[in-house]
C-alpha cells in the first residue's frame, strides 16, 4: 500500500469538519474514501479479512457478506470498500462489491462507474446476469451500482429474488460484499440480512452510543443476521478495529 492515507486521512477529516463530501454529482456527493490503508490500518483491514475469510472461526463459510452501520456516515462505505479491495488482494480473489444502500447510493460516484442499470434491475429479473456489474480499475475488484431507485426501496429485496441471485454471485465471485443502509433508520438491512452468510456492523468511535449498537444487533439477529463481528471505526488512530465481543458473543 503506498503513502497516500495519510494525506487521504487529513483530507477527510478536514471534510468532516466543513460537512462536505466528494465531488457532487446529480445532486449527491461522494464519500471521501481512504483508498491506500497505510500502516496500522492496513494491517487492520487485514485482519478483518483473515477473519471474514478463516473456516474454522465458524460453521459457514462466508462468501456473501453484508456491512452496515446503526446510523448514515459511520463509515459504512469506507469499510465495506477497503475491505473488498483487501480480499480482492488476498489470493487473487474475485470480488464484487455491491450497492445495496438505496437511500444514499454513493458507490457509482466513488469508482466513476454508470447507474443506469445495477443491482434492481437484476433482482427485478429485467437485467441479464452480468448487466451492471463492472471492473473497477483495481485488479479482480468488480462493483454493482443500486440502479434506478425505486419508489420503495425495501420492495426491492424479494425473499426469491435475493435467494436466487445470493446463490447466483456465489457462482462466480469469491466473496460478495454489500454496502447497506443503516439498520436502525431503515428496513432494507433487515430485508437482506438472512440471504448473506455473514454481517459486519460498524460502529462508529464517539458517536454512536452501546444502546443504539445493542439495538442494531438485536434487530439483524432477530431479522435471521449471522453476525460474525463488530467494526469500531473512526478510532483515535483512524484504524477500524474488529471486537468480536464487544456487544456480546457473536457467531
Amino acid at each position: 500500500m503506498s503513502r497516500t492515507y495519510e494525506a487521504l486521512k487529513k483530507a477527510e477529516a478536514e471534510r468532516l469538519r466543513a460537512g462536505q463530501a466528494g465531488p457532487r454529482v446529480d445532486g449527491r456527493r461522494a464519500p471521501a474514501v481512504p483508498w491506500e490503508a497505510d500502516g496500522e490500518a492496513h494491517i487492520q483491514y487485514e485482519r478483518i479479512r483473515v477473519w471474514v475469510t478463516n473456516p474454522t472461526a465458524r460453521a459457514t463459510r462466508v462468501k456473501t457478506l453484508m456491512v452496515v452501520a446503526c446510523h448514515p456516515e459511520s463509515g459504512t462505505t469506507t469499510t465495506a470498500t477497503l475491505l473488498a479491495a483487501s480480499l480482492a488482494e488476498g489470493k487473487r480473489s474475485r470480488v464484487l462489491l455491491v450497492d445495496a444502500n438505496f437511500r444514499t447510493p454513493s458507490l457509482d460516484l466513488l469508482f466513476g462507474v454508470r447507474n443506469k442499470t445495477g443491482l434492481t434491475d437484476l433482482l427485478s429479473g429485467e437485467g441479464a446476469d452480468d448487466h451492471g456489474i463492472q471492473p473497477t480499475s483495481r485488479d479482480n475488484l468488480f462493483v454493482l451500482p443500486t440502479g434506478r431507485i425505486a419508489t420503495c426501496p425495501v420492495d426491492v429485496f424479494d425473499r426469491e429474488a435475493i435467494a436466487r441471485f445470493t446463490e447466483d454471485l456465489k457462482s462466480r465471485f469469491d466473496f460478495v460484499v454489500f454496502d447497506a443502509a443503516p439498520v436502525l433508520d431503515f428496513p432494507d438491512a433487515c430485508a437482506l440480512a438472512p440471504y448473506v452468510d455473514g454481517t459486519l456492523l460498524v460502529v462508529e468511535a464517539d458517536k454512536t452510543s452501546v444502546a443504539d449498537a445493542k439495538k442494531a444487533k438485536r434487530e439483524l439477529e432477530r431479522a435471521g443476521a449471522c453476525l460474525i463481528g463488530v467494526v469500531l471505526n473512526r478510532h483515535r488512530e483512524y484504524t477500524p478495529r474488529l471486537f468480536r465481543g464487544l456487544l456480546g458473543r457473536t457467531n
